[in-house]
C-alpha cells in the first residue's frame, strides 16, 4: 500500500485560454498536516476543488488511497472529508441537529460517532445552541465534526483560520494535529504564511498555478541559517577568513561593522569567531537568525517569476 493518502500526478486546470493550475503534482502523505501556500489566486481553491471533483480537470490525475478521482470518483470521496471555503450549516437548527442532517446522507453514522466528534472538536457545551448564535470558530470547528463523521483518511480545509481569532487559531491547530496523531492525513490551503509554519509538517509553495518548491518545516531552520557578526576591523578580511572555512556560504557586509554570513551547513561559530580575534578582528557581538516560512516564501516565489511582496503579506 501507497505511503500517501493522496497524489496529484500533472494536474492542470484551463480556463479562458489560460491555465489557472499548471501541470501540479505532490503528494500528502499518511498522518501529516500538509499546506498548499499561495498568494490570493495562486490556484489553491481550484486545486482543492478538483481534488473534490466540484470540478473538473483539464488534465492529469489524482488518486485518494490509490482510487482515480477520474475513474472511481464515489469510491475516492468515501475517503474524503472537505470543506470548501465555508462550511454549509443550517443557521437555524442547532449543532447537533446539523450533524444529525448530514450524518443521513451517509450511510453507517451512528450516534455513538456524532458524540466522538462532538468531542473530538470540544462543541460538547454548545452544541445544542443554534448555530446562528455561534462564533466564527465554532462554525468552523461544527463544519470540521462534520466533515470528520465518516472517518475520512484525508481531511482538506481551504482557507481554514481565515476570520478566525487567535484563540480559536489556535484551537484549529490543536485539533489538527491531533487528527494527524491519529492517522488522518491533513491538506490545509492558506496565504497566512506563519500560521502555516507552525500548523504544517510540509508545505507546497504555488504561484500563478505552478508548484515553486515543496519545503519540509523541520528543515527550514536547519537549512536556511543566517548569522550576524558585529566587527570593529576589516569586514573584508572578515569575509575572505569565512570562505576560506566555508567555501558554499553567502556573506554580506551590512552597513560599517556587520558581517552576515548564510549557509545551507552547520555553521562553525565559535571557530570563526575565534579566527576573528587571532587575526586582530574585534568581534563586539554574534546573533544568530533562522528564516521564518514568510522569508522563504517571498525568496522562491520571486525566483519562480516575480511576486508583489505587499500582497502577499496583507492579502
Amino acid at each position: 500500500m501507497s505511503e500517501f493518502t493522496l497524489e496529484l500526478k500533472n494536474v492542470s486546470k484551463r480556463l479562458k485560454k489560460k491555465n489557472v493550475v499548471d501541470d501540479l503534482s505532490f503528494s500528502v502523505r499518511k498522518g501529516e498536516v500538509f499546506g498548499l501556500l499561495g498568494p490570493n489566486g495562486a490556484g489553491k481553491t481550484t486545486t482543492i476543488r478538483m481534488i473534490v471533483g466540484l470540478i473538473s480537470m483539464t488534465s492529469g490525475e489524482v488518486m485518494i488511497n490509490g482510487l482515480s478521482v477520474k475513474k472511481d470518483f464515489e469510491k475516492a470521496m468515501t475517503h474524503v472529508g472537505a470543506i470548501v471555503e465555508n462550511p454549509q450549516l443550517y443557521d437555524y437548527l442547532t449543532g447537533y441537529k446539523n450533524l444529525m442532517q448530514y450524518a443521513r446522507i451517509l450511510p453507517g453514522i451512528t450516534k455513538e460517532r456524532i458524540q466522538e466528534v462532538i468531542k473530538l472538536v470540544d462543541l460538547e457545551a454548545a452544541i445544542h445552541h443554534k448555530v446562528k448564535t455561534y462564533s466564527l470558530g465554532m462554525r468552523q470547528r461544527l463544519g470540521v465534526a462534520q466533515a470528520l463523521l465518516h472517518k475520512p483518511s484525508l481531511l482538506i480545509l481551504d482557507e481554514p483560520t481565515n476570520g478566525l481569532d487567535p484563540q480559536g487559531i489556535y484551537d484549529l491547530r490543536n485539533y489538527l494535529r491531533q487528527l494527524a496523531n491519529n492517522g488522518t492525513s491533513v491538506m490545509v490551503s492558506s496565504h497566512m504564511l506563519a500560521e502555516m509554519q507552525m500548523m504544517c509538517d510540509r508545505v507546497a509553495i504555488i504561484q500563478e498555478g505552478k508548484l515553486i518548491e515543496i519545503q519540509e518545516i523541520t528543515n527550514v531552520s536547519e537549512q536556511e541559517i543566517r548569522v550576524e557578526f558585529e566587527i570593529d576591523g576589516d569586514l573584508k578580511l572578515a569575509q575572505k577568513l569565512v570562505l576560506d572555512t566555508v567555501p558554499d556560504a553567502m556573506t554580506e557586509i551590512v552597513g560599517s561593522s556587520v558581517l552576515a554570513v548564510q549557509s545551507s551547513v552547520d555553521l562553525p561559530i565559535a571557530g570563526l569567531n575565534r579566527q576573528f580575534i587571532l587575526a586582530g578582528l574585534d568581534v563586539s557581538g554574534i546573533s544568530k537568525k533562522s528564516k521564518t516560512l514568510e522569508e522563504k516564501f517571498l525568496e522562491t516565489t520571486k525566483k519562480g517569476g516575480g511576486i508583489n511582496e505587499t500582497t502577499v503579506a496583507h492579502s
